[in-house]
């Protein structure tokens, strides 16, 4: 019986993926391993200087993974770095393109193209046309949302920086969530399966709130505090909601979905629990991998026909 249920769950993670390992999760494997460091030393320039920059990584990936089948997608004039899944894929482009130096400008030159060519393309098709040109393409709702939820993702994070500004960034991901929740119900749900995530989230709020709420003294952050829960647990309903929708299914959806509802309790921890740096430790990375899960979901949707 375990053997059955091991290959179960091989089946089931064997969906998931990161390929191709682009130039957004790379940006946000070097800056998180910084991030952490800069929390233990208690680093205010190194929380400035890396969580940004984590969190555009995450942007960078979800760009990434759009599919490119359209003439405003044109290939970048450097080597697809979002081939470079590999160590050995990375040493092979610093062969080829001129070094260290050149592998750089390369770097740069696919950000330029993810930002300036792809990133407009997300907007309203009136205005992507308007700032891109003809020929630009429609996306999805789920892409659009999504993308959408990553870059309030990013302004709460930029928030959550001074102590200050918690209840801003609090704010941010609760309409971050909202965005999930709407990308997620665009995908299409399955009613048994949002039945079996609610279970699962009534079980987990029986213990958190118990062990979150009374700690909050002020109304207005209990209250808020509240909202979000109510929030992100409907986001992790629709994710689980959509994993039997009729369309591709991408196990990263539900993971990531639960890897993010689990990094929100250690920031609870912190701020109204205990404070250690062990929760940055466990709730970073779990909240950064989370983000790139979802931001690598975008592979699988395809654009409108105009």
């Amino acid at each position: 019986m375990s053997t059955h249920f091991s290959q179960q769950l091989l089946e089931y993670f064997q969906a998931i993926s990161l390929a191709p390992f682009n130039i957004g999760v790379q940006i946000t494997a070097i800056a998180l391993p910084c991030l952490l460091l800069s929390e233990t030393a208690h680093s205010s320039l190194g929380r400035w200087i890396f969580k940004p920059l984590a969190s555009f990584g995450f942007l960078v990936a979800a760009l990434a993974s759009i599919p490119n089948n359209s003439s405003t997608f044109v290939a970048s004039s450097t080597a697809a770095l979002t081939s470079y899944s590999t160590l050995d894929g990375i040493q092979n482009a610093i062969t080829t393109s001129g070094g260290v130096a050149g592998l750089a400008t390369a770097y740069l030159q696919e950000l330029k193209h993810l930002l300036f060519n792809v990133a407009p393309t997300i907007l309203p098709h009136t205005v992507a046309s308007s700032v891109v040109g003809a020929g630009t393409v429609a996306h999805t709702t789920y892409t659009q949302a999504v993308m959408g939820a990553l870059v309030l993702g990013a302004i709460g994070d930029v928030l959550l920086i001074p102590k200050s500004g918690f209840l801003p960034g609090l704010v941010s991901f609760l309409a971050g969530h909202a965005a999930f929740m709407v990308a997620f119900t665009f995908h299409g749900q399955d009613e048994v399966a949002q039945q079996g995530a609610l279970g699962i989230v009534v079980v987990m709020s029986t213990i958190v709130i118990p062990w979150l709420i009374p700690k909050i003294k002020n109304t207005v952050m209990r209250g808020a505090v509240i909202m979000y829960m109510l929030v992100i647990s409907g986001m992790v309903i629709t994710a689980v909601g959509s994993v039997n929708s009729g369309r591709d299914y991408l196990p990263e959806r539900i993971l990531g979905a639960f890897m993010f509802f689990f990094s929100d309790l250690f920031v609870a921890r912190q701020h109204f629990v205990h404070k250690t740096v062990l929760n940055k430790w466990i709730g970073l990375p779990l909240y950064y991998v989370a983000q790139i899960l979802l931001a690598t979901t975008l592979r699988s949707e395809h654009v409108l026909d105009q």
